[in-house]
């Protein structure tokens, strides 16, 4: 049976058992009496003549007794209690789950692998849990062995920015009750923690370069890629960086020298025969932002028609020019977005997603009045109309379900009217292919006065509601798109949906192509989809359709900056309590009392002052 000593300080009474050897080697004096014969001497006992001065030490039962008293008040004094079975000492780990992390894995383990076993305390069983600050991921382990828990840390990956622990923290303590240990473990002071966890630090201040974002602008047919190198130290830091392209090849090794804490942008040219690039820098401590993998950025193509009158062509020509990648057709039914004028003549306004204007063919002079009110909505928010100058026209017929985004007086000036229409393939009638028709919303921007007859078309305003409105419309779309994201980066994306739908696959590359992973989503989950969390390239897919092409690059700098960074143990000791829960005290401390008291009577009994006749004298011889 395991026991556990609560006083180590009781070991300080083994200093009675020298005392006591050292006492017994003291001898009594004996008494001499002068006497006529000699016979008496054969008889004495062995005594010291000189007195109280060291001699050898006489076996005795006196000195047995003591030295087993001593031994047995140790054995009370250092408080024995002995480990209870079936106790278990629950342990909850919350790691810091963000990027900079990853500079101190190797102190990380370290420390763990020397805190972990002294955690289970007087417990026969330790039960750990080691989660993430990250309160929506997996935990990361649960179980009873503390090698096999290192072991899944060495195989964690932190990638996360600057979070808050405290989720995590109350969902560990709710783990583990209140009688457990909970600590949380980060690369910074830990500070006070809420639900009474303990701190423990793993940090020290490293010199950091890198990446922190990047533009594209266009000049001349050629996009240049612009990149922000920062310093991250009270030092001045050079680095060299080079560009190395899809095809393998690599440009010339370029210097740059930044000063203490300062920004430099670098840039360069896409070359027209590639398509994505990795810009690299000289590899330090903190390698996540030492490279940036960029894509030549391309969005959904909107196609785009156009069904107005003559008086409309400039202005739709001018949409068309001020919205990027929008591709002018002549098949209304492959539209995307059409810009059509109401005639009130032919009042069907288009099926599809659409800018509808009214065409007013009459001249009028009669401004409109009262008050111009926008309503709460995401395409009217921060935009202001109270210059717009309307003259009166005809009006369109508007739904009770429609969405007024602009009043002047009880006159509504725009619109928003969506409405179910069914895709179907081949462009079949829903009526014929009913099971195989996908529902989706189409989107009408209804401009209820004529924009020629008005001066919106030098608004601000206008020029943004259209934007928002178009880019909208590009979001909802399921076609290919190319972009630059950052590394664990929520990914907005539509995906076929339906009882035929498939999954979505995300497909992580090398820089030679090679694919490095995939995982499996299912549609329905694509909300929740975020970009890889170290740089590079990557593709999702629905089925064989390709939805996205991107690269994601490390742009997060509060984690990349390490000069905060230290190291402290805020980790104490088990308490009484833990310990009175996980043992029991020894049941025979009575009987060791009894055994004390027993042994120090009849120590007292043998060593007592005999009567004075039944001395033995010393004798000393006398001349006959």
């Amino acid at each position: 049976m395991n026991v556990v000593l609560t006083n180590p300080a009781g070991f300080l009474a083994l200093l009675g058992l020298p005392t006591v050897i050292l006492i017994h080697f003291l001898q009594r004096q004996a008494k001499v009496i002068p006497i006529s014969t000699l016979f008496l001497l054969d008889q004495t006992q062995r005594e010291s003549v000189s007195g109280r001065r060291f001699d050898r030490i006489t076996n005795s039962i006196p000195l047995w007794l003591q030295l087993l008293m001593v031994l047995l008040l140790t054995w009370l004094l250092v408080e024995p209690r002995y480990i209870k079975p079936a106790s278990t000492q629950q342990v909850a780990v919350v790691l810091d789950s963000s990027a900079s992390m990853r500079v101190f894995k190797e102190k990380l383990i370290r420390s763990l692998r020397q805190k972990l076993p002294s955690l289970q305390g007087s417990a026969s069983r330790l039960q750990l849990y080691l989660f993430e600050s990250e309160a929506d991921k997996p935990i990361i382990y649960a179980g009873d062995d503390w090698e096999e828990a290192i072991g899944t840390v060495e195989n964690w990956t932190p990638a996360a920015g600057a979070i808050d622990p405290n989720n995590a923290l109350r969902l560990a303590r709710s783990r583990v009750n209140r009688e457990g240990i909970l600590i949380y473990v980060s690369d910074t002071s830990t500070g006070d923690l809420p639900f009474n966890a303990q701190g423990l630090a793993v940090g020290e201040p490293r010199d950091n370069v890198g990446f922190t974002g990047v533009a594209f602008t266009s000049e001349d047919e050629s996009i240049i890629w612009k990149a922000l190198l920062r310093n991250y130290s009270d030092s001045e830091q050079s680095r060299t960086w080079q560009v190395v392209f899809d095809d393998g090849s690599k440009t010339k090794p370029r210097s740059v020298t930044l000063k203490k804490n300062s920004m430099i942008t670098v840039s360069a040219a896409f070359p027209a025969e590639s398509k994505s690039l990795r810009v690299v820098l000289t590899p330090d401590d903190f390698s996540l932002d030492d490279q940036l993998p960029l894509v030549v950025p391309t969005p959904k193509t909107l196609k785009f028609f156009v069904q107005t009158s003559q008086k409309f062509k400039q202005f739709a020509a001018r949409f068309a020019r001020s919205t990027p990648n929008l591709e002018e057709i002549n098949d209304a039914s492959e539209a995307d977005l059409s810009f059509a004028s109401y005639d009130p003549l032919l009042p069907v306004l288009p099926s599809g997603d659409s800018i509808v204007v009214v065409d007013e063919t009459t001249q009028s002079r009669k401004y409109l009045r009262g008050g111009i009110v926008a309503e709460k909505h995401p395409l009217m928010d921060g935009l202001n109309w109270q210059a717009l100058l309307v003259r009166e026209s005809i009006q369109i017929q508007l739904d009770k379900s429609d969405d007024i985004l602009l009043w002047q007086g009880d006159r509504p000036l725009i619109a928003l009217r969506t409405s179910t229409i069914f895709d179907t393939p081949d462009g079949q009638a829903p009526a014929e292919d009913e099971e195989k028709a996908s529902p989706r919303r189409a989107r009408q921007l209804i401009f209820n006065f004529d924009p020629t007859l008005s001066n919106a078309l030098k608004l601000p305003a206008l020029v943004i509601l259209l934007h928002r409105f178009s880019e909208g419309l590009r979001d909802r779309k399921i076609a290919l798109e190319v972009r630059n994201t950052e590394s664990g980066q929520q990914i907005s994306l539509s995906t076929r949906t339906g009882p035929n739908a498939k999954a979505l696959q995300l497909h992580r590359f090398d820089a030679e192509g090679k694919v490095l992973e995939s995982e499996t989503t299912p549609f329905s989950q694509a909300r929740y989809l975020r970009a890889p969390s170290d740089p590079g390239f990557f593709r999702i897919t629905q089925g064989e359709e390709l939805l996205l092409d991107a690269g994601c690059h490390f742009a997060d700098t509060r984690e990349a900056d390490l000069r905060n960074c230290e190291s402290e143990d805020l980790i104490t000791g088990l308490t009484g309590e833990a310990v009175e829960r996980n043992t029991r005290e020894d049941h025979f401390w009575r009987l060791w009392v009894l055994l004390v008291l027993c042994a120090l009577l009849l120590a007292w009994h043998f060593t007592k002052e005999r009567p004075r006749d039944e001395e033995e004298p010393t004798a000393e011889p006398q001349p006959s």
